[in-house]
């Protein structure tokens, strides 16, 4: 069984968040084992009774397929699933083009196309080895001015060195749409264990000494990530959550990043409108559209889809 390889240059050659020791320990966690290979990371997480699931996640090509299907008869899997790393190109053509490859070059191993990935298969970039000027200029004429409405309606800006304050505004604005935070707290928590303080920042906006809207920013080889966002109903009146964002690029600027990532937009190849609205909220900063190649999964119990 041959590795496949997806041709095409990426923006980063460096190791994605999730293949990093600080992602390891996340997932260690939160009950994954982790085995490691020439390229990356392989988690493993067991089930009572129906053995264990397998996943790749976000690793450099070429896959090692001998490896995971090794791992699979081992631990008995019932699910194997594979993300790999970024592919560049806006070019609609392009996309379609890679899908079917990468499509075709894994079918003949039992593996399909996943129409409803975990992880988002197409984001926003921004550079930020351009000066203040250049980056705050590159939003639409509509960010540029939430940021200023921001500013003043009297919303500020300060880093926290915990999590608290962050957990209760994630359950805040969860609660305002309805939504049970049931997992907020664990997640939140395991994050901050396994990235604070070298690889995590979190990034609140208070009103009045109330905190409206915050980011929990991850960073990992020089690339800052848009991990997790909390806004409630009055910070999004204020235009908090667009000077937030705003003040988070000059902070990852100062801590040396070169890239900042919003980890996910809405893809027209899996669509989910609920994506809808965020993705229009992130594409007013400007930034370069990445996609990803498909999420591959293969179900090895006979009659599952």
């Amino acid at each position: 069984m041959e590795n496949f390889e997806i041709k095409g240059k990426n923006p980063l050659t460096k190791m994605d968040i999730r293949q990093s020791p600080q992602y390891v320990k996340y997932m260690k966690l939160i009950g994954w084992e982790t085995v490691k290979t020439k390229n990356g990371q392989i988690f493993v997480k067991k089930f009572p009774l129906i053995g264990s699931v397998i996943k790749v996640q976000r690793i450099k090509p070429p896959v090692p397929l001998l490896q995971i299907e090794k791992l699979a008869k081992k631990h008995r899997a019932c699910l194997i699933e594979i993300d790999q790393e970024k592919l560049v190109t806006s070019d609609r053509e392009s996309v379609i083009r890679n899908q079917r490859l990468v499509a075709g070059n894994f079918k003949k191993y039992g593996y399909k196309i996943n129409k409803r990935p975990y992880f988002p298969t197409k984001t926003i970039q921004i550079d930020l080895n351009r000066n203040e000027e250049e980056i705050f200029n590159s939003f639409s004429e509509a960010k540029r001015r939430a940021v200023r409405k921001a500013i003043k309606n009297g919303v500020t800006i300060k880093e926290d060195d915990d999590y608290k304050e962050f957990l209760w505004l994630k359950k805040k604005s969860l609660l305002e749409k309805f939504v049970l935070p049931i997992m907020a707290e664990k997640e939140v928590k395991n994050l901050w264990q396994a990235f604070f303080p070298k690889n995590a920042k979190i990034i609140l906006a208070y009103f009045k000494n109330q905190p409206v809207g915050g980011i929990f920013l991850l960073h990992y080889n020089k690339v800052a990530y848009y991990w997790l966002a909390a806004s409630c109903k009055l910070g999004k009146k204020l235009f908090a959550p667009t000077l937030l964002v705003w003040e988070t690029l000059k902070i990852a600027k100062k801590m040396g990043c070169q890239v900042f990532d919003f980890e996910g937009i809405y893809d027209q190849r899996f669509p989910v409108k609920s994506w809808l609205g965020f993705t229009k909220f992130k594409q007013g900063f400007g930034g370069k559209e990445i996609f990803y190649p498909p999420s591959l999964k293969k179900f090895l119990f006979p009659g599952l889809t």
